[in-house]
């Protein structure tokens, strides 16, 4: 007896899955139309305005790592890059840049979640060496968290993910301790640190699927950014409706062009945000669109109300708005997508690297030079 062949089972199981597929995601869309006023109306979901004429000095930092196996291990290469760029008039220019890098051997253990904090630590250095010049720009947008949230937190037994997130950790620390006073909201006329990071869909659509008439549902959106009991009440009971969207579906849904959602706070919630110190000032957050193409975004700011109210966080919207740019189907700020672009050398220095280290190896030269180093100092 002859079976079905793989693209029989395929063809059959499309023709009897599609119509219900179809139909749930137009029930979907359907459900998102009829919420998405209500949310507008309530204010957690704004337009923002943009001046037509801009002056801005801004800088992004991107980070990435590159692993490769090697003598049967694994090797990395893991970089930040910094560009600096200044709006005159609507005119856009660079003026300068900086960058870090380190390669070693590495280990499978949690290599990922390593690689994660090594890239934290490349993004503060780059802020560091920027606030230590006369005239640091006034917007420095990183593309890792502010700070190491709970998932991030080795295990007990992962000996060398605990060294990467404790050098990482005071490193955060001794940065906050250090530039705190000169950043905004601390420094009225500081630069502002943010966080840029993508497709972090949960915070708003959890907010909402609380009860905002409690003191606890209440609790993580910042009424200094317009939050008003009487607005809420007509988003109230729309749990059923919420439940059977995806987050992501939902929030692509609600989001237009130059829009963002009321500011939320974003450690509200989270057991752990480490550095606890430097953490506890606070975190809020608010999802953005640009222009009509682009993908939706969410940006961290430390501090909390009334420091930073709708004004401002306007302020910083429209300047993320006017800065993205796309890049094969990915949003970025632009002096993070040239920064980004440095960034594709970076698997081939890999390659470099690995080379060297077997030719290295092959040859015996390392173990030569230590050893004859020893004979010297006899």
């Amino acid at each position: 007896m002859t079976g079905k062949t793989l693209a029989q089972s395929l063809a059959i199981e499309s023709q009897i899955r599609l119509p219900g597929s179809a139909g749930r995601i137009l029930a979907q869309i359907r459900d998102i139309e009829s919420v998405a006023p209500l949310f507008r109306d309530a204010g957690l979901v704004r337009a923002v305005a943009r001046p037509s004429v801009m002056d801005l000095t801004v800088s992004g930092v991107a980070t990435n790592s590159s692993i490769k196996k090697a003598l049967g291990g694994f090797i990395y290469a893991s970089a930040g890059v910094r560009i600096d760029m200044q709006i005159r008039q609507n005119q856009l220019s660079t003026r300068g840049g900086d960058s870090v890098a380190e390669m070693d051997d590495i280990d499978f253990e949690a290599h990922r979640k390593r690689l994660e904090l090594i890239e934290m630590r490349h993004g503060y250095r780059l802020a560091e060496r920027l606030l230590e010049v006369a005239d640091p720009s006034a917007l420095i947008l990183l593309d890792t968290p502010l700070f190491i949230d709970r998932q991030m937190v080795p295990r007990e037994r992962d000996r060398k993910h605990w060294v990467e997130y404790e050098k990482t950790r005071e490193l955060i620390a001794a940065f906050w301790d250090r530039y705190r006073g000169n950043l905004f909201p601390w420094d009225p006329r500081g630069p502002i640190l943010a966080s840029i990071v993508a497709e972090r869909f949960t915070a708003i659509v959890s907010i909402a699927r609380q009860d905002l008439r409690s003191g606890d549902g209440r609790r993580a959106l910042l009424t200094s950014d317009g939050y008003d009991s009487e607005r809420m009440r007509g988003i109230e009971g729309l749990d059923d409706k919420l439940s059977g969207i995806g987050d992501q579906r939902f929030v692509n849904g609600i989001l237009g062009a130059f829009t963002r959602t009321m500011a939320f706070r974003v450690s509200e919630g989270q057991s752990r945000m480490e550095p606890r110190e430097a953490a506890g000032p606070g975190v809020v957050g608010f999802h953005f669109k640009g222009g009509r193409a682009s993908t939706i975004q969410m940006v961290q700011l430390t501090g909390d109300e009334p420091d930073w109210n709708s004004a401002i966080l306007d302020e910083v919207a429209w300047k993320l708005m006017v800065l993205d740019m796309q890049n094969r189907r990915q949003a970025r700020p632009i002096p993070q997508l040239l920064a980004a672009e440095q960034l594709r050398i970076l698997d081939q220095f890999a390659g470099f690297y690995r080379q060297g280290l077997n030719d290295a190896m092959k040859s015996n030269e390392i173990e030569d030079t230590w050893l004859g180093g020893l004979d010297l100092e006899d």
